[in-house]
């Protein structure tokens, strides 16, 4: 379980892959995202919830208020251990999550996590130029830069659309105001010395 201040994030489970299936053929979120498909059976969730198992490129994470409502989905995806980064993005569902800071507060646990757990250096992303709520998720509020425009990159309602190719560094997180209530407290001095005497007594 990874804690925000207004949503957790956990593995997907079984039990998770119908209401999965409802926010990715959701044409109101399909609008939003730059990714496209056709819409996607129970047995093509299934499919995707079996093949994500043991996957060390892909982390797909749940999103759930702090009630323990489902209500949307996350994750870091094309992991490039080398490099140390990472696409990542957040979708979250239609009716209650709106305006309630959900999405900004999943994207700063997604920074911390990537940056002080995970170990990566840079994350990055896509952002269909009429999705504003995103927009000003990412860059206003979390610290997110805009590294470029592909231009006409994706088609929507017969209208080709820009995309905004968006990025943060570690550095862009922390220089973020309230960066330091998503980063993991350090370890105790005491800890440590509690751990060597237990290796020292063996």
């Amino acid at each position: 379980m990874i804690a925000g201040k207004k949503v957790r994030l956990r593995p997907v489970e079984v039990r998770d892959l119908e209401f999965c299936q409802m926010l990715y053929n959701d044409p109101r979120i399909r609008q939003m995202v730059v990714g496209w498909d056709f819409p996607v059976s129970m047995a093509a969730q299934n499919k995707w919830f079996e093949a994500s198992a043991g996957n060390t490129t892909n982390l797909r994470l749940l999103v759930e208020s702090d009630e323990g409502e489902a209500i949307g989905i996350t994750g870091l995806w094309d992991i490039d251990w080398h490099n140390r980064n990472a696409m990542t993005g957040v979708k979250l569902k239609y009716g209650g999550t709106e305006g309630k800071g959900y999405g900004r507060d999943t994207i700063m646990v997604m920074n911390a996590y990537a940056f002080f757990e995970v170990g990566l250096h840079r994350l990055w992303g896509l952002i269909i130029e009429y999705n504003i709520p995103s927009l000003k998720s990412y860059i206003e509020k979390s610290g997110w830069k805009v590294e470029g425009i592909l231009r006409h990159h994706v088609f929507r309602n017969g209208t080709f659309h820009n995309v905004y190719y968006v990025a943060c560094l570690k550095s862009d997180f922390l220089a973020v105001p309230d960066a330091v209530d998503y980063v993991p407290r350090e370890i105790p001095d005491g800890m440590h010395r509690c751990r060597l005497e237990v290796f020292q007594e063996e």
